[in-house]
């Protein structure tokens, strides 16, 4: 049996404490961003990964403006909306309803998502032990977990996915976004009452009580944010239910059951979105195929989950002895997440979200009952310091690189991270004038402009489909190589400022007519297409 036991008060100010003191050192790097944006520059408000932080945004702005149906800005192409992205129209409307701004409401979502996550996180790792030290180590190697990056960064070797892992690694992915920690926080609830019912003492039926409703909505948040995470889960609880009819030599039905609550609850909203991206839909079909994000090559894993990992292996250790039911559920979890990380799969890369959790449990276990008591007693506190401490650098560098980053892109062309406030005043004139309407601007603007409600020829690598034929028409326009585009695509309005002009280095594409938007420099001007 797991340990379902009791937490004590003083462990969940423990777990408060040091999560209020994490989230404030993660508030850090934006009050910088926002701190060093120049008189003339405004700070886009993300700083992991700025593409996906825009395109959060401009599903949001829809919220805002009273939408739940989510259509793609990022593509000129016309098409029906659908129910996608409900969380992110949901924080939208949370926006509105607040009378605030988009992101101040991401940004507390994910302070809010960062705790739950973190509370989270100490429920699961005391499921699984009954010492207070042992939870505290393993959450401590949960939360502040990484890899093996900066050894390699050191010699050379440098790939993102070894740095940056936000599925992954909880701290880094309540840096990210909003939905990623909650996210990993509903995985966990949705493990935590499964097994508590399938390998605790409690012998409950599934009805309405408090373990049905938030299981009930958790499998609901994750199916419209995170599915992906509910496969290896659910192939981990099959192997459970299984090993639970071998070993007891009876039906689990009532374990069924617990089950078939995610089913039932999940099941329509998963057979929704398939859907939604099937060749029913042509547009988010073709979005969908494009919509990739591969999983980098193995070694790249093995070092980033690399002290975790040989942790695991030592607290496995002791599965040689004995092997339970609890041990094949976590091992299940861990084997069908590691296999499908490489299935014949878009989203490969999106399955290592929590996929650390089993392995913390034994990482914990062999730190604290392997690692430290062959340790003398004064060296026992510094044991576990240096076993934590291995791989913190990893992750002070990826909190800290898009500090750097965003620095440099100020320095050089602000692309994403920042636009200037004359490129911010033309996008407030283009939402209030003309909201929805079709813009041709640079990739780095078109990126940015769905998040003021405009749509765009191209925009983003994943949600402009032909993007990459997309992107080459609008640099030949601003090249003055092929004007075809604002005819082919049936643009409304040109968007043209410093980007555009470091475009077509004096041979843009003829725009006719006056400008209908100029800003005070004279830097940023707006042409309706085809006026005369």
């Amino acid at each position: 049996m797991i340990s379902i036991g009791l937490i004590e008060n003083a462990e969940w100010r423990w777990v408060f404490t040091f999560s209020t003191i994490l989230l404030i050192l993660l508030l850090i790097p934006f009050v910088w961003a926002y701190g060093v944006a120049t008189p003339g520059s405004v700070f886009m408000g993300a700083l992991v990964n700025p593409i996906d932080g825009a395109s959060y945004q401009a599903k949001m702005y829809q919220g805002y403006t009273g939408n739940w149906l989510f259509h793609l800005p990022y593509t000129p192409e016309s098409h029906q909306p659908v129910l996608l992205f409900t969380y992110y129209l949901g924080l939208g409307h949370l926006a509105r309803i607040l009378g605030t701004s988009t992101i101040l409401v991401f940004h507390a979502m994910r302070m809010i998502g960062g705790m739950v996550m973190f509370l989270a996180i100490y429920r699961f790792v005391s499921d699984w032990t009954d010492n207070v030290t042992q939870r505290r180590i393993t959450w401590a190697l949960a939360v502040l977990g990484s890899g093996f990056g900066w050894i390699a960064l050191m010699f050379g070797h440098l790939s993102p996915d070894m740095l940056v892992l936000p599925e992954a690694f909880p701290l880094q992915a309540a840096y990210a976004n909003a939905h990623f920690p909650l996210a990993i926080a509903s995985i966990l609830v949705v493990v935590h009452i499964l097994t508590k019912h399938a390998l605790g003492e409690e012998e409950y039926w599934p009805e309405l009580n408090v373990d049905s409703i938030a299981l009930a909505l958790t499998t609901v948040f994750l199916v419209n944010t995170a599915p992906f995470v509910l496969l290896p889960v659910g192939i981990a609880y099959g192997a459970l239910l299984a090993g639970i009819w071998w070993k007891e030599k009876r039906l689990p039905r009532r374990e069924l059951n617990w089950g078939f609550v995610v089913i039932i609850f999940g099941l329509p909203f998963i057979a929704y979105n398939i859907w939604a991206i099937s060749s029913l839909n042509p547009v988010f079909h073709a979005w969908m195929s494009q919509n990739i994000t591969p999983s980098p090559p193995v070694w790249d894993y093995l070092i980033a989950f690399g002290p975790i990992l040989l942790f695991a292996l030592v607290g496995m250790s002791s599965l040689l002895k004995k092997f339970d039911l609890p041990d094949l559920f976590l091992i299940a979890w861990l084997v069908s997440g590691l296999l499908t990380l490489y299935a014949p799969l878009g989203l490969q890369r999106r399955f290592s979200m929590a996929l650390i959790m089993p392995m913390v449990v034994y990482a914990g276990c062999g730190l604290w009952r392997v690692v430290v008591p062959n340790l003398f007693n004064r060296r026992q506190f510094l044991g576990v310091v240096l076993g934590i401490l291995v791989f913190l650098p990893t992750t002070l560098t990826a909190l800290i690189a898009p500090m750097l980053g965003s620095r440099q892109l100020i320095e050089e062309s602000g692309q994403s991270y920042f636009i200037s406030r004359e490129e911010d005043g033309a996008m407030k004139w283009l939402e209030s004038t003309a909201p929805h309407s079709l813009v041709l601007a640079s990739p780095e603007i078109g990126l940015i402009l769905p998040t003021r409600g405009l749509r765009v020829v191209y925009g983003h690598q994943y949600e402009t489909l032909n993007a990459g034929q997309r992107e080459q028409a609008v640099i030949d326009f601003y090249s003055g190589a092929d004007c075809s585009v604002v005819e082919d695509e049936g643009v409304e309005h040109i968007f043209v400022g410093p980007r555009e002009r470091a475009l077509s280095d004096g041979e843009m594409c003829p725009v006719q007519g006056d400008p209908l938007f100029r800003s005070a420099d004279g830097e940023v001007e707006i042409y309706a297409a085809g006026a005369e």
